[in-house]
């Protein structure tokens, strides 16, 4: 007898017992449509295998799209099944997301959204409740499992997808792999004859775990096979199903079965349909990390955000690639052909060498302007002079100068001044206000500190003029997080760019603060001395162009 569960359904069914005797029971989940995440693309094609064991004389029941509590409840019918005791033989297959940690395996159920420990339970059903089952048929038992993954973050210990290795239970055999050679499997498994150990090694992405007899056929080789069936109707229903699924592992489970079926060329053309979607074409390109994460970088060169430079194309970067298509007469995809990738890749090229150009354009009139303002006050033989030239170009090419210049003068003057002299200029500094600096000069107008109280309050009257907010700046840079090889990059950029960020360790001090500052400066950008997504970007971009040279 076959019950078929329906899509979505969590009502409870019941299986009643085969009035003659069958070969054995034979469960398929397959869970494609999922509620709050991606789809499992393909899932749906498993059910292909219901016609080879039906017709092996099996007892097949498919239920697909199962929350955790609906699959529940179709394992427990399958077990009161099995204890009848009149099933030789189980077969449990199962197509959809799993998820993995050290407490355990689950099957995720089409509810399922990231889990951590306080929701896995109701989001999946544990693979352990699938293995103890399958155990009430040692010897005749299997379990495939077509994973796929999870796709999401995992996060509290969970991974996507299941473990490297699977404790068995005796006499229970369990078989995993992509869907595609899943199905495979389950049609071999079905023909009178099939050694499991054999079949699984004809696939060259599938994993046999547990019982695995080197002479024994999961179905004895002179099995009687079901009476003969009315061939166009079973291709009528495989085809069915296969349209329903609209995969290309669906079609390709049902051309596998049906070379020259009724529907083949149906199939074979909406074969090639799916596969020439633009995702398809995109997913073929096979982009590593380090290629998306130069497709980002392009993107963020020619002012489209794609929310990160991470190497994964999240809804940010789609938007972005999006954008840029729209903005190229491309058709707005959101998804890449190679064509666009070279096309993107050498306009990000030439937006980084213009980028670089007026970069130096900018260094230079600034060099300029530099040394000539150190050369009309005094060349640093003023001390009037190097306090403006600090305060016009604190980060300037004499700025070091300068200021070791100003730090001996202060010596000096604290070595001459008298105790007095030096304890009130000690506590107007501390003070730092125009008050305390006037109260100074009242009490010592021919002070040792008297020309810096004079300079400090003329600065103090002056508004304040930040070029940015710091604090906004700093909190950008350090929620970038950038691993110690790209700081340690970004300082080389730097020092070949003659800004001085000190040595080349990754370690953001007061020098490489500095010579960030000068960059900025250079790029007309806001000057805080704190890393942006885009400056990053283009000093990284930079640092290809010097290789390529």
């Amino acid at each position: 007898m076959k019950t078929r569960f329906s899509t979505a359904v969590a009502v409870l069914w019941t299986l009643t017992l085969p009035a003659q005797a069958t070969t054995g029971a034979v469960l398929i989940v397959a869970n494609e449509d999922y509620q709050s995440i991606r789809d499992a693309r393909g899932a749906a094609g498993i059910v292909q295998a219901e016609r080879n064991f039906d017709a092996a004389g099996f007892s097949v029941d498919i239920a697909t799209d199962l929350s955790a509590n609906a699959l529940r409840a179709a394992l427990s019918n399958l077990s009161q099944q099995l204890r009848s005791g009149a099933d030789e033989r189980v077969v449990i297959a199962y197509a959809g997301y799993t998820v993995s940690s050290p407490q355990g395996v689950w099957l995720m159920g089409t509810e399922a959204r990231a889990p951590d420990f306080a929701t896995i339970e109701g989001f999946g059903v544990r693979l352990e409740t699938l293995l103890a089952l399958a155990g009430q048929v040692q010897g005749g038992a299997v379990i495939a499992l077509a994973d796929y993954g999870f796709p999401e973050n995992a996060r509290d210990g969970f991974r996507g997808g299941l473990p490297p290795g699977i404790t068995v239970p005796q006499g229970v055999t369990l078989v995993r792999g992509p869907a595609r050679e899943i199905n495979g499997f389950l049609r071999d498994l079905s023909a009178p004859g099939t050694n499991i150990g054999t079949a699984v090694a004809g696939y060259s992405n599938l994993v046999l775990e547990g019982f695995n007899p080197p002479h024994l056929s999961f179905l004895p080789a002179d099995h009687a096979a079901a009476p003969p069936v009315d061939r166009s109707g079973a291709d009528r229903t495989a085809w069915a199903l296969a349209a329903d699924a609209n995969t290309v592992e669906g079609y390709d489970a049902y051309l596998a079965d049906w070379p020259n079926g009724l529907y083949a060329q149906q199939a074979t053309s909406a074969r090639q349909s799916l596969l020439n979607t633009p995702e398809r074409i995109e997913q073929a390109l096979g982009l590593t990390r380090d290629e998306r994460r130069a497709i980002q970088r392009d993107l963020t060169i020619l002012n489209f955000d794609p929310r990160g430079i991470d190497g994964i194309f999240g809804r940010g970067t789609r938007a972005a690639v999006s954008a840029w298509q729209g903005a190229n007469r491309f058709a707005q995809t959101s998804f890449l052909t190679r064509d666009q990738i070279f096309e993107l890749a050498q306009q990000g090229a030439r937006r980084a060498a213009q980028l670089e150009e007026e970069a130096r354009a900018r260094a230079a009139e600034q060099e300029r302007q530099d040394r000539a303002y150190w050369r009309d006050t005094g060349s640093g033989t003023d001390e009037v002079g190097m306090r403006a030239y600090l305060e016009r170009f604190p980060d300037g090419v004499f700025s070091n100068i300068a200021q070791e210049r100003l730090d001996r003068i202060e010596a000096d003057r604290r070595a001459a001044a008298q105790a007095r002299d030096r304890a009130a200029w000690d506590q107007a500094a501390q003070a730092d206000t125009r008050d305390s600096y006037q109260r100074y000069l009242n009490d010592f107008p021919r002070g040792a500190f008297a020309e810096q109280a004079r300079g400090r309050i003329e600065e103090l009257r002056r508004p304040n003029r930040p070029d940015a907010d710091l604090a906004a700046a700093e909190a950008e840079e350090a929620a970038m997080s950038l691993p110690q090889f790209t700081r340690v990059i970004i300082e080389q950029r730097l020092s070949r760019l003659g800004l001085e960020p000190g040595a080349e360790d990754g370690n953001f001090d007061r020098e490489t603060r500095r010579a960030i500052r000068r960059y900025q400066r250079r790029a007309d950008l806001p000057v805080t001395g704190f890393l942006t997504q885009p400056i990053v970007a283009r000093l990284l971009a930079d640092g290809v162009l010097d290789i390529l040279r």
